[in-house]
């Protein structure tokens, strides 16, 4: 003979799953963050996007330079080349101006492969430094909303600045109470700001009567 469950015991039970799933419903708490807003407003993003529009401009204004170099070899090729060709000219002329035009080609030709290559790894290199920097700052970003959240007892924080497929917002509706935006990136710099000021502070200068220590030689 089987034994059944009392009809009252299934009912406690249930009751105490729904209890506990409700006191566990309780402590999710949400919070959003708008990372695209942060990541703008961050001073260190903006530092770095500053020295980032410097470099390039390093870098363009060389490209610019031999660029007009090239044009230069290019006309010089191509005169070269007309004077080959002119019958007003000697023989002897003409061959010299054909012999030096084939120099003056390859000339142009290993200009071109030089400004195709720098264009390629400044390229590279301003897309390494970039991601570098981006990474950077994001460890930043999410260390501070993870100490925020823990602090303020939210389980799940959402990026309010994603969006859908259609163009729209991820995050439809939330209280303003919910969203750390603004207090991270006070944060942010804050703490930027007093990194900052230790750095720039000069060395506490000796006491009267304070000994110091002897600097190596």
């Amino acid at each position: 003979m089987s034994r059944r469950t009392p009809v009252g015991l299934l009912l406690l039970a249930a009751f105490l799953c729904a209890g506990i799933a409700a006191q566990a419903a309780e402590v999710q708490r949400f919070a959003v963050v708008n990372l695209e807003k942060v990541f703008r407003e961050y001073r260190k993003s903006r530092i770095a996007e500053d020295a980032f529009k410097q470099q390039a401009e390093v870098y363009r204004n060389y490209f610019v330079k031999q660029q007009g170099l090239l044009v230069q070899l290019r006309k010089q090729a191509e005169q070269l080349q007309e004077e080959a060709r002119n019958p007003a000219l000697s023989e002897a002329d003409r061959s010299k101006a054909g012999a030096d035009a084939v120099v003056k080609a390859r000339e142009v030709a290993a200009k071109e492969a030089e400004l195709k290559l720098y264009a390629a790894e400044r390229l590279r290199t301003m897309r390494d430094a970039e991601q570098k920097k981006r990474e950077e700052v994001f460890a930043d970003i999410y260390k501070e909303i993870d100490r925020r959240a823990a602090a303020e007892g939210f389980t799940f924080v959402l990026d309010s600045s994603g969006k859908t497929m259609n163009e729209q917002p991820t995050v439809l509706r939330f209280p303003a109470s919910c969203d750390l935006t603004e207090a991270v990136i006070r944060e942010l710099n804050r703490t930027m700001s007093e990194a900052e000021k230790k750095e720039a502070a000069p060395a506490a200068a000796p006491q009267p009567g304070e000994k110091t220590e002897p600097q190596p030689e």
